[in-house]
């Protein structure tokens, strides 16, 4: 029986793989952080805007890089899209809300919004391999 046609491309593995994702995860991270300051700062937005801003840009950053790096085979965008969006909802409404709480504690909103981005790395990573991109 003949196998199937895929395009032959197979997502790196081990160092590679982590290297690659936190590349990735560093540039998202710059465009996140550098739109909540300019919001929340020079253009005087509220918090909650600054916070949004910030994550959906990088999300389509991080998203077609991501996939670019983790995408196996000929596995469709939409498939991978519907994945990336429940985990993105996921990370969306952690974000906010830490970024809420650090802020009503008096801390600067990059502190907690830091603080979040390192939490949702740490399962994002895990996701991507064995969910998101498969």
């Amino acid at each position: 029986m003949a196998e199937p046609v895929t395009s032959g491309r197979a997502a790196p593995t081990g160092r590679r793989s982590l290297v690659l994702y936190v590349l990735v995860g560093g540039l998202s991270y710059v465009v996140d952080a550098g739109l909540l300051v300019l919001v929340t700062g020079p253009l005087g937005g509220p918090v909650w805007l600054g916070t949004t801003v910030g994550f959906w840009t990088s999300v389509v950053v991080n998203f077609l890089l991501n996939r670019a790096v983790f995408s196996q085979g000929d596995a469709s965008s939409v498939s991978h899209g519907v994945r990336y969006g429940v985990l993105l909802g996921v990370n969306y409404l952690v974000t906010l809300l830490i970024v809420h709480v650090g802020t009503t504690w008096g801390l600067p909103p990059v502190v907690p919004k830091t603080v979040a981005v390192a939490l949702t790395t740490c399962w994002n990573f895990v996701l991507y391999r064995v969910w998101v991109f498969r």
